[in-house]
């Protein structure tokens, strides 16, 4: 039975430490399986869901500073160069991947700038050491695509392209026994 004192206020970190401390308290075997009333407990149906998607790891609001040559990548036959276009059978699918082709696009608009300032300057685009440069110097990230797609920056057109590894994006697809498009 908890006791409430109306003497003082107390801070709701301290209470938050009171709490945390009680549970550390508790005997190995309650504090590794707590009762949870009947109205707490998960579904069947949401347990199977979580266990299945617990080893996943999913690329949403994750950044990433990896960018490939693309002249040099593109020489790879199974590589090719990404249209951006929202495809897919279901809402499901078609929403997963507009947000791959928008995130794409918007996280590297801030850098094709910066490239194109770099062009009316230099009057050329930068080199792809020059790319990189700039990008580590300012701490340039940009959304993380799928494990088969990568940035590309192009510097004959000073593009950041979005490239696609077909024969990757295959065996990830057949270990998962998805059939491709």
């Amino acid at each position: 039975m908890t006791i409430f004192s109306t003497s003082g206020c107390t801070d709701p970190s301290e209470i938050a430490k009171e709490q945390d401390a009680k549970h550390e308290k508790q005997p190995q075997d309650q504090a590794a399986a707590p009762e949870q009333p009947a109205a707490m407990e998960m579904p069947q149906e949401e347990a199977a869901i979580e266990n299945k998607n617990a080893g996943k790891k999913s690329i949403l609001q994750r950044t990433t500073a990896v960018v490939v040559d693309a002249k040099k990548a593109l020489k790879n036959p199974e590589i090719v160069i990404v249209d951006g276009k929202i495809k897919g059978v279901d809402p499901y699918s078609q929403a997963g991947s507009a947000y791959v082709s928008m995130a794409s696009r918007v996280s590297t608009l801030g850098m094709q700038q910066a490239i194109k300032t770099y062009k009316v300057l230099n009057e050329r685009f930068p080199t792809y050491d020059e790319y990189m440069k700039m990008m580590k110097e300012n701490r340039i990230e940009f959304a993380q695509l799928p494990p088969y797609k990568m940035y590309g920056y192009n510097d004959e057109t000073g593009n950041i392209l979005v490239l696609q590894d077909n024969k990757k994006k295959a065996e990830l697809y057949k270990d998962a026994g998805i059939p491709l498009d």
